[in-house]
């Protein structure tokens, strides 16, 4: 087990390594966490839609939506992400049914994933702020994070136009949530940060280093593994023998002795 935490540990700190070679990069999803995103967004989808009861005179274009579902199912498992087109098949389905709650947790989760990345020419806030060549680094509980032609930015929801609002479904809630754990993290990185500066270490390694103590410490808790208790066994019975015939025995002695009188 030791040997195994050390290649861990040693794994963990060659990760380290470019964030300490050059500046850190933007934060972007793996395609693995966009694919199970999105994964999770059709089932549901797909699963509220079933749900529905076409109108008289659209059945057809309900069995198009479907097959469209079907269509991007099938994507999905090929490793395809379609973000624009979910978005479409998600919009129309939207306006036959209100109950937008079925599927609520995995559209937040799923649109707010996809939007990474995306660019903007140009983003208007509501109060006549305006911000030119956007990319949306990412979409949180608060807001979006987004680099512009001038720097970066990290925009409130609430200063956000009502398109924005419809489509990542912020709410107040949600938002000082996420504001009370982004300021116990910058407590804990401000910590981590002087420590490291006592030590003279790189505030980058440090963080590196912490990270790898919390995985390290948890698979070290884990639980043994535990060998599985065997059930006792029936006793043995023993096979019943059968009675075998026996031969009279030979008296050797007595022969030998005859034999020693007829010498004589």
């Amino acid at each position: 087990m030791t040997r195994w935490c050390e290649r861990v540990r040693g794994v963990l700190m060659a990760l380290s390594l470019p964030l300490v070679c050059g500046d850190l990069p933007a934060s972007s999803p793996s395609s693995e966490d966009q694919l199970a995103a999105q994964s999770e967004f059709v089932e549901a989808l797909a699963k509220h839609f079933e749900s529905l009861e076409p109108l008289e005179g659209i059945e057809t274009r309900f069995a198009e939506l479907r097959a469209g579902l079907h269509l991007i199912r099938t994507s999905t498992g090929r490793g395809k992400t379609e973000s624009e087109k979910l978005a479409a098949l998600e919009r129309e389905i939207r306006l036959h049914s209100e109950r937008k709650e079925d599927y609520r947790a995995e559209y937040v989760r799923w649109v707010r994933l996809a939007a990474r990345g995306e660019r903007h020419p140009e983003l208007r806030t509501r109060y006549g702020l305006s911000y030119r060549d956007v990319v949306i680094r990412r979409v949180t509980g608060v807001g979006l994070e987004i680099r512009h032609s001038s720097g970066t930015a990290r925009l409130r929801h609430g200063d956000l136009t009502g398109e924005w609002q419809e489509r990542f479904l912020w709410d107040e809630k949600e938002a000082r949530r996420s504001l009370a754990e982004e300021a116990r993290t910058d407590r804990e990185m401000e910590l981590l940060q002087r420590y490291a500066v006592e030590r003279g270490v790189d505030p980058v390694v440090a963080r590196e280093e912490a990270a790898a103590r919390l995985v390290l410490a948890k698979l070290e808790s884990s639980a043994p593994i535990v060998p599985a208790k065997l059930e006792p066994s029936e006793p043995l019975e023993l096979a019943e023998l059968e009675l075998a015939e026996l031969e009279p025995a030979t008296n050797v002695g007595a022969t030998r002795s005859k034999g020693s009188k007829k010498s004589r």
